[in-house]
């Protein structure tokens, strides 16, 4: 009979063991090899101070589309070079109560995500290096797609050229 609820308890321990290790998040370094845990409001200096642009990942815990992201689009080397060549990143959950500082205002990250008009997750903010918005990229991202999106923003092709014209251009 103990050997039993022994038995019993080793694997509700070895499920929640794995149930952790599955949810916890491994990538504690971002692209450019600042700490995950830096303030927004300090990557907000930071890209002030070394004219880099902020991409913020906005996901929800619950969202399928932003695992995937989380998992394919994000780990790419071509996505992460361009990272780290124009680009401070941080990844904010959408549906926080947690309080950051964004133009001179105090926000939930809930909020803020609002502010910017998403209603759906993921989405990509992309802000220039005085922390005002260029765009906001509305759901799932390929890595191919992201890495091209990087470039033409992060080299400031956007101001000269849609998006479509810089593929056009790739394409020939």
């Amino acid at each position: 009979m103990r050997k039993r609820y022994l038995s019993a308890f080793g694997v509700i321990a070895l499920i929640l063991i794995i149930f952790f290790i599955a949810n916890n998040d491994f990538t504690t370094k971002v692209a450019n090899g600042q700490d995950k845990e830096k303030s927004f409001e300090e990557l907000l200096r930071l890209a002030q101070k070394h004219k880099k642009k902020i991409v913020i990942n906005v996901y929800a815990d619950w969202c399928s589309w932003c695992k995937k992201m989380e998992k394919s689009t994000f780990p790419d080397s071509e996505v992460q070079k361009e990272l780290k060549r124009n680009y401070y990143f941080y990844r904010m959950n959408g549906e926080s109560s947690d309080i950051i500082e964004y133009d001179g205002r105090k926000w939930t990250k809930a909020q803020l995500t609002h502010a910017f008009g998403i209603r759906g997750f993921p989405a990509t903010i992309f802000l220039n290096y005085n922390s005002k918005p260029i765009t906001v990229l509305p759901g799932y991202v390929d890595a191919k797609t992201f890495s091209n999106i990087l470039k033409y923003i992060g080299d400031d092709i956007y101001i000269k050229m849609t998006f479509d014209e810089f593929m056009k251009g790739k394409k020939n």
